[in-house]
């Protein structure tokens, strides 16, 4: 029977299961079935005492206390997890009573999980279990997220629609109000604490706007979408480990320093020494055992991954064939955590791009080079030849591109836009795309693509070198924004690389950066979707890239390539 600690995860091996909770005060209990971005699909999603059933979820009072019965097979496939919701009525508030008791258990009563959570104060509601979907599964993790106002600021964030539940001073607490419907007050609703918002130090937050560009997170657009056979590829998985990861890394922190209150504590006499020791040693063996499974899952789904999305050094790439269709996504480079020693967490950026991507300045000169190729050299594997080209802008023209003239003349002719654009050239170059994707998005049908003013391949993957030096000029680079936000979806995907010029601080600067993937070139700080963590992301490199100023041989095989799919 896991015991399971805030932000820890457990498997779930049972197809039905039923949530009940043991509270020192009435509590009421419901759930919101949520999709991948963490709010309900219609009002309809709440199943509570006055709407007890919906997909699969279904509410019931059997006289021993409020209970959610789970059948996992009947939820939808678009519902992405089910959050198991309690509340107080009235002005009672979590902190006033000893936590509440949330239990999990399967047919026949057995127990899978228990979580209590702690350091409970203002709340009055808190998300107790959420049972996810992992893979062709499920699982329970432990939450914790408490609301000082109440079950309607938590149902509101989560995208329920309710009516002002105005004053409810002297609400009976044991008697829940009666012919609630959704829409209406929900019930234990009151006026909403001092700050009417989730409690800030919990380990489950889908956002957190105050995060600057230098810690960029990916966006839930980026993550990959359930298959719908119930099949997991390695992109998928990927992705799923790196969630379960910063959920186990955010609940052993959060141990941590829930753990250093206690020691405080014993240092100063008022508990008896060794629970310190005692959770951190839980923690700790928690941590590891999450860490080596996720690790054998990774291992298990090697073989799934293609050369696009594995290491340069990788067998794959030995034996890499041109594709005949678009591959799924890009190896970007590792994750890792000071904490989590023996995970390597691939960070794979999904095909096709729907957003730009900035890559940051390093500490060595010509290092966002080095990354900028060979993250090129990777789209360039990831399209069926002949089916994509390159236009590099350069407007200081100090970025040390020249090489890329020394290819055949049908390849920089075709495929390279006729070479790297500088100076009023790089201006005129982002004219004439601006003009291809403003053709394709009025151009009706997706099937239909116009004429482009620029020759070569459909899709023109746009490599913009010393993004500084393009964003500092006001009267051309508001051009450059344009293609940022529009070319992607016009299968004109854009590559911003920060070199030598500084960029400048400006709202145009923040319009781009917030627009794009922001990636550090070195060993840099990249944060989680999920929980908002920080990861060390160490760039996946070509091996002879240099300094970024002259052709890698992998690169020039693929560019080969592609020029040899155009002219066939």
């Amino acid at each position: 029977m896991p015991d399971l600690i805030s932000g820890a995860n457990a498997p779930l091996d049972a197809p039905r299961v039923a949530a009940a909770v043991l509270c020192a005060l009435p509590a009421d209990v419901s759930a919101l079935l949520v999709g991948a971005d963490m709010r309900v699909r219609s009002d309809a999603d709440l199943v509570f005492y006055n709407a007890p059933e919906s997909g699969g979820v279904r509410w019931s009072d059997g006289g021993g206390g409020q209970r959610i019965d789970l059948d996992l097979a009947a939820v939808a496939a678009d519902v992405h997890a089910i959050l198991l919701v309690v509340s107080l009525a009235g002005a009672a508030s979590f902190g006033a009573i000893p936590p509440p008791r949330l239990q999990l258990t399967a047919e026949g009563g057995r127990t899978v999980a228990v979580f209590t959570p702690d350091g409970l104060s203002s709340e009055r509601a808190i998300i107790g279990l959420e049972v996810y979907r992992r893979g062709t599964g499920w699982k329970v993790r432990a939450v914790g997220q408490g609301y000082d106002g109440g079950l309607v600021d938590l149902v509101t964030a989560h995208g329920v629609e309710v009516d002002d539940p105005g004053e409810q001073a002297g609400s009976d607490a044991a008697a829940p109000p009666a012919g609630m419907a959704v829409g209406a007050a929900v019930p234990g609703a009151g006026t909403p604490g001092p700050d009417g918002a989730p409690r800030p130090n919990v380990p489950y937050r889908r956002d957190d706007p105050a995060r600057s560009a230098a810690s960029p997170r990916p966006s839930q657009q980026d993550l990959p979408p359930a298959s719908p056979d119930g099949e997991v590829g390695y992109v998928e998985r990927a992705w799923l480990v790196w969630e379960d990861a910063s959920r186990s890394l955010a609940a052993y922190r959060s141990t941590g320093e829930h753990a250093l209150t206690i020691r405080n504590d014993e240092l100063t006499g008022r508990v008896p020494k060794g629970r310190y020791q005692e959770l951190l040693d839980a923690a700790a063996e928690r941590l590891n055992a999450d860490v080596g499974q996720l690790r054998d899952e990774l291992v298990a789904a090697e073989h799934q991954a293609s050369a696009e999305i594995a290491p340069f050094g990788g067998v794959s790439w030995l034996t890499w064939q041109p594709r005949a269709d678009l591959a799924e996504g890009i190896l970007l480079g590792h994750l890792g955590a000071p904490e989590l020693p023996g995970l390597r967490v691939p960070l794979i950026l999904r095909m096709p791009l729907r957003r730009a991507t900035w890559i940051s300045r390093g500490v060595v000169p010509g290092e966002s080079l080095v990354f900028a190729w060979s993250l090129v050299s990777r789209l360039l594997a990831a399209f069926p030849p002949g089916t994509v080209g390159i236009d590099v802008i350069d407007a200081s023209g100090l970025s040390g591109a020249g090489w890329l003239h020394g290819f055949p003349p049908a390849t920089v002719h075709h495929l390279l836009g006729g070479g790297v654009a500088t100076g009023p050239a790089a201006t005129e170059r982002v004219r004439r795309l601006l003009d291809m994707v403003d053709l394709r998005m009025i151009g009706g049908a997706e099937t239909e693509t116009p004429a482009a003013p620029v020759s070569g391949p459909p899709v023109r993957l746009v490599v913009v070198l010393d993004a500084g030096a393009a964003l500092a000029d006001g009267d051309e680079s508001h051009q450059l924004v344009r293609l940022v936000e529009d070319g992607p979806l016009a299968g004109v995907p854009v590559l911003l690389v920060e070199t030598d010029t500084p960029v400048p601080e400006s709202v145009r600067t923040v319009r781009v950066r917030q627009t794009c993937h922001n990636l550090p070139c070195g060993e840099g700080i990249v944060a989680d979707p999920w929980v908002g963590g920080d990861w060390t992301l160490t760039p996946d490199l070509l091996p002879d890239a240099g300094d970024g100023t002259r052709a890698p041989a992998l690169f020039s095989h693929l560019l080969g390539e592609h020029t040899r799919g155009l002219v066939t």
